[in-house]
């Protein structure tokens, strides 16, 4: 295996005891999808979702997928982080913390200022659904590869989810109900074709992912 595939490989494990450390695990919810899924739920977070596809070695893409939401009664931000990665490089890359009820919430004011450590050689551009529910800070990352832009990316999430999940929880509130703006942040999400148009390419079938996307990945709440 490659040295990116290797790296990310390494980054989902931490991603995965990170939440086994902090909650507990909600395997019960999860359909048998022939990808991994793990999804945890805790006093501090509503729910952590980590998603692996890993088809390197039929299709050579290995993709990481994980988000955690905030209770409803919390403003707190939502933690996500994407890498769609070939065998030497990740054609893309994106972190943020996004708003869920509180745009001028600290943890993403933290957000903003560590990730101005950081340069990224060839940013992408977000498309217009993204533009509704990314903040200005976001990551959002092509054609990294090996060396100090790959190691960068996996500090900055790792740092990030660390200070996330010892934060997440402190605002939460007796009597505040922010489930709209999450469920703002799922519709939009929902409205990415690619995550669709690539898993079906895979051999996945069209209706097996849409109720994946609806049910596990972005769920929305009444």
């Amino acid at each position: 295996m490659t040295a990116v595939w290797n790296k990310i490989e390494e980054l989902s494990e931490h991603i995965k005891t990170q939440f086994e450390n902090t909650g507990w695990s909600l395997e019960d919810s999860v359909d048998d999808y022939d990808w991994q899924n793990s999804l945890y739920q805790s006093l501090r977070y509503r729910r952590a979702h980590l998603q692996v596809i890993d088809r390197r070695e039929t299709h050579k893409v290995y993709i990481l997928h994980a988000t955690v939401f905030p209770h409803y009664n919390d403003p707190s931000p939502i933690w996500g982080f994407d890498a769609v990665c070939g065998a030497n490089k990740i054609t893309g890359a994106f972190h943020d913390f996004s708003n869920a009820g509180d745009t001028d919430h600290y943890m993403m004011k933290w957000f903003a200022e560590e990730g101005k450590k950081y340069g990224w050689t060839k940013p992408r551009d977000l498309p217009d659904w993204a533009k509704h529910i990314f903040s200005k800070n976001m990551v959002a990352a092509g054609n990294v590869q090996e060396g100090q832009e790959l190691e960068d990316l996996c500090k900055l999430t790792k740092d990030s989810l660390n200070y996330y999940l010892k934060n997440v929880g402190n605002s939460q509130q007796d009597v505040a109900d922010y489930h709209m703006a999450q469920n703002r942040y799922c519709y939009y999400q929902k409205q990415n074709p690619h995550v669709v148009r690539s898993m079906v390419n895979m051999g996945v079938e069209e209706h097996t992912i849409r109720q994946f996307v609806n049910t596990i990945q972005y769920p929305e709440t009444a």
